[in-house]
C-alpha cells in the first residue's frame, strides 16, 4: 500500500489528465468527452485499488469499463448502452449503501 505522499500524487496525476482533456475537448469530437469521463472513473479506481480503498464492487466495476470503454469506436448507441449499463450497477449499489 502507497502513503499519503504517493496517493496526492496519483490524484495529482488524474487531476492533470482530466483538467488536460478538458481542454482537449473543444477542439476533439463530441464522442471523446464521455470516453475520457468513464477513462478517469477507471484511473481513479485503481488509485483506489492501489491504496486498498477499493472495495469489491468498485474492482469488478473497473474490469467492466476497462473490457467496455472502446465500444465507442463501435459507434455511438453501442457505448450509450454501455454507459447506461454501468449507470445502472452504479444505481443499485447506491441504493445499497
Amino acid at each position: 500500500m502507497g502513503n499519503k505522499d504517493d496517493l496526492r500524487n496519483e490524484i495529482f496525476e488524474l487531476l492533470c489528465f482530466m483538467l488536460s482533456s478538458a481542454r482537449g475537448l473543444i477542439d476533439e469530437p463530441k464522442a471523446y468527452g464521455p470516453f475520457r469521463i468513464i477513462d478517469s472513473v477507471s484511473r481513479l479506481i485503481t488509485i483506489l485499488e492501489k491504496h486498498q480503498l477499493a472495495d469489491d464492487f468498485l474492482i469488478k466495476e473497473k474490469r467492466k469499463i476497462e473490457e467496455g470503454k472502446y465500444s465507442v469506436m463501435d459507434g455511438e448507441e453501442k457505448f450509450k448502452e454501455f454507459l447506461d449499463a454501468l449507470m445502472v450497477d452504479f444505481a443499485e449499489e447506491l441504493k445499497k449503501r
